[in-house]
C-alpha cells in the first residue's frame, strides 16, 4: 500500500467539497480591472477555516485582497501561488460566466481554469497536507491579487514588503493536463518608441519633417533585423509585437510627432538591457539616414528570461509525483509568456510551472476545467509537498 492511499482517499472524498468551492470561487466575480479579489478571498479563508488552516490576508490597496494559508512549520517552504483576479467575462459565452455550470464533469465559468480552478485544487491540497501528515516545512497556499495586470499587488507587493517568503515554488498558472513542466520563460520588454519631427501644412510637406514616415521607417528596420540570441531548446526564437501605433491629428497637418509600443520576447542568454542596446543601435542608423528624424525610447516592462536546471530536486519531484497519479512523467517546456515564477525567481524563490488544464483555455469563452484533474492535481501537490518539505 502507498504511503499515500490514505492522501488519496481522503481528496476523492471530497469532490463535491471542491466543487462547491470553485463554484464559490467563480460565483465571486474579479475582474481586473478593478479587481476586488477580497470577494474571493473570503470563500477561501472560509474554506482554510473549516479545516482549521491559518491564513492571513495583506492589501497594497482596499479590497485587492492577498490571503496566504500554511499549514505546517519549520523553515522549509513550498509555495503555491495561484491568482484570484481574472479577465474580463467578454462575449460569447453559452452559460452566464459568473454562475459556474458542471456539465459531463468540466466546470464552466470565468476562471474555472485560469485561475480559480488550479486555487481551488491546492488549497485542498493543503487541507489534505494539514489532515493526513505532519510537515516538517511549511506548505503555503497563496490566493494572490492583480497577476492579470502585472501583480504590482498582488506578488509583486508580497515579496517587495516580505510578507511571503519560500524556498521553492509550483505556480499552478500554466496549461498542459500535468504532462509538463515548465522551466524556462522568455523575458519581456515592453518598450513605447516615440518619433519626433517638425510640423508643417500638409500642402508643403518638404517644410516639415514627418513623424509618421520615420516611424514607420524605424519600425520596418526593426522588423527586418534579427533579435540576437543564442539558440534554446526548450524556446521558440525570439520575437517581437508591434502591438500599439497613434500619431497625427489632421490629414492636411505634417506630425510632429507619432508613438509605437512593442512586445519583445527574449531568450536566456541575453538580457533587457542588451535588447534596449540593440535597439538603440537601429535607432541611430535611422537618424543617420534620415536627418531630421528623432527618437526615444521608453520602456514599459523589463523582465529577464529564466531557466532552472532540469537536474533540479524541485523538477524531479514534481516529476515522480505526477508519473505516480497519472501514468505519465511530464515532459519539461519553456514558455514565450510569463507567470508570476520571474518576480519569484528574482527573490531567490525557485519556481517552476505545473498545471492542470487544456492548453488554449484561458480568457476564451466557455472557459472550463475537468474535475477529475484538479482532484489529481490536488494529489500531486500533495506528494511534492511531503518529498519536498519531509514529514515528522
Amino acid at each position: 500500500m502507498s504511503d499515500f492511499t490514505a492522501a488519496d482517499r481522503w481528496i476523492a472524498d471530497r469532490r463535491g467539497e471542491l466543487t462547491d468551492l470553485l463554484f464559490e470561487l467563480i460565483a465571486a466575480p474579479t475582474e481586473n480591472p478593478p479587481g476586488r479579489e477580497r470577494r474571493a478571498a473570503d470563500r477561501l479563508a472560509g474554506f482554510f477555516d473549516r479545516h482549521g488552516i491559518p491564513w492571513e490576508t495583506f492589501e497594497a490597496e482596499p479590497d485587492r485582497t492577498n490571503l496566504v494559508a500554511c499549514v505546517g512549520a519549520g523553515r522549509r517552504a513550498l509555495l503555491l501561488p495561484a491568482h484570484l483576479d481574472v479577465v474580463p467575462a467578454g462575449e460569447g459565452w453559452d452559460t452566464p460566466p459568473w454562475q459556474p455550470v458542471l456539465r459531463d464533469g468540466r466546470v464552466y465559468g470565468r476562471g474555472a481554469k485560469d485561475n480559480k480552478g488550479p486555487a481551488a485544487a491546492c488549497a485542498l491540497a493543503a487541507a489534505c497536507a494539514h489532515r493526513c501528515f505532519r510537515l516538517k516545512g511549511r506548505l503555503l497556499v497563496a490566493g494572490v491579487a492583480d497577476e492579470e495586470r502585472g501583480s504590482a499587488l498582488g506578488l509583486e507587493y508580497l515579496l517587495r514588503e516580505k510578507k511571503l517568503q519560500a524556498d521553492f515554488a509550483v505556480v499552478p498558472d500554466t496549461s498542459g493536463n500535468m504532462k509538463k513542466i515548465f522551466i524556462a520563460e522568455k523575458g519581456l520588454v515592453f518598450v513605447e518608441i516615440v518619433s519626433h519631427g517638425r510640423q508643417a501644412h500638409g500642402s508643403r510637406p518638404e517644410l516639415g519633417c514627418n513623424a509618421i514616415w520615420n516611424l514607420v521607417e524605424l519600425l520596418s528596420r526593426i522588423r527586418a533585423a534579427a533579435i540576437p540570441h543564442v539558440p534554446h531548446p526548450l524556446l521558440t526564437p525570439p520575437s517581437h509585437n508591434l502591438g500599439m501605433i497613434s500619431g497625427g491629428s489632421a490629414p492636411n497637418l505634417v506630425p510632429a510627432r507619432a508613438a509605437a509600443v512593442m512586445d519583445f520576447r527574449i531568450l536566456p542568454g541575453h538580457t533587457p538591457e542588451d535588447l534596449l542596446d540593440w535597439l538603440r543601435g537601429l535607432v541611430r542608423a535611422a537618424e543617420r539616414e534620415h536627418p531630421g528624424a528623432r527618437f526615444e525610447l521608453h520602456p514599459q516592462a523589463l523582465q529577464a528570461p529564466i531557466e532552472i536546471p532540469e537536474e533540479h530536486d524541485l523538477v524531479r519531484v514534481i516529476g515522480d509525483a505526477a508519473a505516480e497519479v497519472v501514468g505519465q512523467r511530464p515532459t519539461l517546456h519553456g514558455s514565450a509568456g510569463s507567470t508570476v515564477a520571474k518576480q519569484l525567481l528574482a527573490h531567490g524563490i525557485i519556481a517552476v510551472g505545473f498545471n492542470a488544464g487544456d492548453e488554449g483555455m484561458d480568457h476564451m469563452a466557455n472557459e472550463s476545467v475537468d474535475l477529475q484533474e484538479l482532484l489529481d492535481y490536488a494529489r500531486i501537490v500533495v506528494r511534492i509537498a511531503v518529498r519536498l518539505l519531509g514529514r515528522e
